[in-house]
C-alpha cells in the first residue's frame, strides 16, 4: 500500500479533544465519574432534539433530497439564514455570502482556507 506524508501546513496543529484529553476523559468514566462531554458538537448528547415541524418536512422532502445540493448549501436555507441577519441587523449579507456546511468541523478548514496566506499565524 502507497503511503503518504502529511503536509507541512500541518506540523503545528492539534486537535487535543481527541488524545490526552480524551485518554483521561475515559479514564474517569471508567472509575465511574459522571462528565460532560463537550467536545462532539453533537446537540442530541443534550436532550436537544429536532422540532416536530422540522421532523415532517424531512419526511416529507426526502425524495427531494436524494442528489447533491449547490456546494454552498440548499438555496432556502441560505436565503432563511439571509433574512435572519437582516433582522438581527446585518443588511450587508447577501445569500452568495452565506456558505452551510456539515457542521464546524468541515467549515473552520474551509474558512481558514480562504481567509490564510501560508506563514498567517492564527490564536483559537
Amino acid at each position: 500500500m502507497k503511503t503518504f506524508d502529511k503536509s507541512s501546513k500541518l506540523e503545528h496543529v492539534a486537535y487535543d479533544i481527541r488524545g490526552p484529553v480524551l485518554d483521561e476523559a475515559n479514564r474517569m468514566i471508567a472509575k465511574g465519574e459522571k462528565i460532560l462531554r463537550l467536545n462532539t458538537g453533537n446537540p442530541a448528547e443534550f436532550g436537544f432534539t429536532a422540532p416536530d415541524e422540522v421532523i415532517r418536512d424531512l419526511i416529507m422532502n426526502v425524495r427531494n433530497s436524494e442528489g447533491y445540493s449547490d456546494s454552498k448549501g440548499i438555496f432556502s436555507a441560505r436565503k432563511a439564514i439571509m433574512q435572519y441577519c437582516q433582522l438581527k441587523g446585518f443588511p450587508n449579507v447577501d445569500i452568495d455570502d452565506i456558505y452551510i456546511g456539515n457542521g464546524v468541523s468541515e467549515m473552520i478548514p474551509m474558512s481558514m482556507q480562504a481567509l490564510l496566506d501560508d506563514g498567517d499565524e492564527v490564536l483559537v
